[in-house]
């Protein structure tokens, strides 16, 4: 499993509707604080930010309300990119949900002044158009999940992100009609232990079930229309060699009796319906062959697309990892005259000629192409798989063709072959006779054409069936690693959780005493418990507990490198649910020494407060102003 790409806010700006700003500031790497008194619109800016990348976020306050647009720039593994959705309301006032979004492939300044190429994105997916979050998880590199719908950018997010507004209780951003499956998918995604190789291989048997129950319905409607001994080609076949020998003899019957008779009419009128038939069926097998040939090149034809799609994809992928790679050398001493480089040149300025570096203008690019290549294949796969089925139903109705053909054409060479006998009535009988033999050729021939469609189907039943339990054996191994991993994130949880219940302020006895098993984080049940999940603890200790759930899910994700939770995480308001101001201050200084073991460069916490420290306060880890009721949060609005 790779490793998830960062996801950094680098800014966030908010317009009115009359496009004035209502909010503009930078955000750092590492930890940022927004602060300012109770009322003075901190939450605004976290529900904005959540919104802005993604969030299904609609119960503004009124000033966020009268906002027109909210844009976000991100940067992810090298590539910055700008994320902007609009504000829409109905006749009510009443804030529209599921708003689309416009990615922008460059800085906010660059979005604002249109010199970089964009794409809008609907909220939802649809069988022919992506949507936003299936365009971030590409570029974040976050495997796309269909759960029970798919995974979306909000689903995340409501891991990353911790709110006011949900219930104590719940874990999870709360949502009203939550699926346990759906927060088992986000969960597995975000702590590394999804598989996209197992996934696959789900997806492919759950494709391969459906292919084999629809083609054992095909097979089940050939067989209730063709009588067992009909299904059979050999038995067929010989049924055929018997009629053409009836035919034969009939032939040589109306030959001998022929011998120096003129041609009549009547005999002409049937050559020449013969003739027609040839014609007819001669033309009908040379389409047949034209549009089997066609097929066969067009399958090659997107094979090789396919092909040469994976390999751009993989040389794109190749050059991202060798420009992050290079970017991070540096030549200590020049190589001209070797004396050591000075130290106050400024970042993104080339050491050696003095130039801006663009590098990560490159990445972004190639991230956007990566994206796009990766729906061009699965599209094209999806094409090339239709026309294989399509191929084996023209190859049956070729060979049918080819026979009735060849059958209808010997018939009319012995026909111009013939001459009229005088025995008029016997011969007419004769005729009458070929006739009615070479009706049933014809039918056999048909019978014949069936029967090869159903070994057909049966041998692609049997090749599906087969590639079906060889997903199954792939699927039981891959599980068993699955829970492997499982087991060590969430032994990491524990091992951060009990360190931030042993430096509560509180003292609460239980959180003093805790043991790393003690601690309990139920994904799936949307639970966080100590030892016993029916204990009761005051609402602001049940709050704590959530929050150091989840901030412990953040650090884990900090010492595994394979997790894909994505080192982000934004809180709103520290001191929620009456946590006590010593408390709430105590578990920020506990949050930021603890975060000082880690490169600033590999993480960002966003959170906001009431209770800041009069030392944070002067820190370079605020952003903004310290806002109070006089002076809030948004302007202009």
């Amino acid at each position: 499993n790779t490793m998830a790409a960062n996801l950094f806010v680098n800014r966030l700006y908010v317009l009115t509707e009359g496009g004035l700003v209502a909010y503009d500031e930078q955000f750092h790497h590492g930890v940022n604080i927004i602060r300012g008194e109770n009322s003075s619109g901190k939450s605004t800016i976290t529900h904005l930010l959540f919104y802005a990348l993604g969030g299904e976020y609609t119960n503004f306050v009124a000033q966020a309300r009268s906002c027109s647009r909210v844009m976000v720039e991100v940067e992810t593994d090298g590539a910055v990119l700008t994320l902007s959705r609009p504000i829409e309301k109905d006749d009510e006032g009443r804030v529209l949900p599921k708003r689309g979004m416009t990615v922008y492939w460059g800085s906010i300044d660059q979005a604002l002044a249109s010199n970089c190429e964009s794409n809008y994105f609907g909220y939802s997916t649809t069988s022919n158009k992506r949507s936003f979050s299936n365009e971030l998880f590409e570029v974040i590199g976050m495997p796309i999940v269909q759960g029970d719908g798919n995974i979306t950018m909000h689903q995340l997010l409501r891991l990353l992100y911790i709110d006011q507004e949900s219930p104590t209780g719940s874990l999870f951003y709360y949502e009203q009609f939550d699926k346990q499956t759906t927060r088992e998918a986000v969960a597995d995604l975000l702590l590394g232990i999804f598989d996209s190789d197992l996934y696959s291989a789900k997806l492919k048997k759950k494709e391969l079930e459906s292919a084999i129950t629809e083609i054992k319905s095909d097979i089940r409607s050939v067989e209730s229309s063709l009588p067992k001994d009909q299904r059979s080609k050999e038995h067929i076949e010989s049924l055929i060699r018997q009629k053409r020998l009836d035919i034969e003899q009939l032939e040589e019957d109306i030959h001998r009796k022929r011998q120096g008779e003129e041609v009549s009419k009547r005999h002409k009128s049937e050559t020449m319906q013969q003739m027609q038939l040839v014609k007819t069926l001669a033309h009908d097998l040379d389409k047949a062959e034209r549009d089997e040939d066609i097929l066969t090149h067009d399958i090659e034809d997107t094979k090789m697309f396919i092909d040469e799609l994976q390999r751009k994809q993989k040389a794109l992928q190749n050059s991202v990892s060798t420009r992050q790679i290079l970017g991070n050398l540096q030549l200590e001493y020049c190589p001209e005259c070797l004396s050591p480089f000075p130290n106050d040149v400024p970042e993104g300025t080339c050491r050696l000629c003095k130039s801006p570096i663009k590098d990560k203008l490159g990445i972004t690019q190639a991230r956007r192409l990566i994206a796009e290549l990766s729906f061009q294949i699965k599209e094209s796969a999806s094409i090339h798989e239709q026309d294989i089925k399509r191929l084996d139903q023209l190859k049956a109705q070729r060979l049918s063709l080819r026979r009735k053909y060849r059958s209808a054409r010997k018939t009319l060479d012995q026909m111009l072959d013939n001459v009229r006998s005088t025995a008029e009535e016997e011969i007419e009988d004769l005729i009458y006779n070929k006739g009615m033999a070479n009706g049933e050729l014809l039918q056999l021939y048909d019978m014949m054409e069936r029967a090869d469609y159903y070994e057909q189907l049966i041998a692609r039943k049997e090749q599906l069936e087969s590639d079906l339990s060889h997903e199954e054996r792939l699927i039981q191994a891959k599980t068993a690693g699955q829970e492997s991993r499982r087991a060590q994130v969430l032994s990491k949880i524990q091992e951060h959780g009990v360190y931030f219940l042993q430096h509560d302020k509180e003292r609460q006895r239980d959180f003093v005493n805790s043991r790393p098993s003690d601690f309990h984080v139920d994904f799936a049940n949307n639970l966080v418990y100590l030892s016993d999940k029916y204990s009761k603890y005051s609402a602001s200790s049940a709050f704590f507990l959530k929050i150091v759930a989840r901030f412990s899910l953040f650090f884990a994700s900090l010492d595994i490198p394979w997790m894909r939770y994505p080192h982000f995480i934004f809180a709103d308001n520290m001191e929620d649910k009456g946590i006590e101001k010593e408390r709430a201050q105590q578990f920020q200084q506990t949050l930021i020494e603890r975060l000082k073991s880690y490169p600033t460069d590999s993480y960002q916490l966003i959170y906001t407060t009431s209770y800041i420290t009069p030392e944070l306060d002067q820190s370079d880890y605020v952003v903004g102003d310290h806002y109070t009721m006089r002076n809030k949060s948004l302007k202009n609005v």
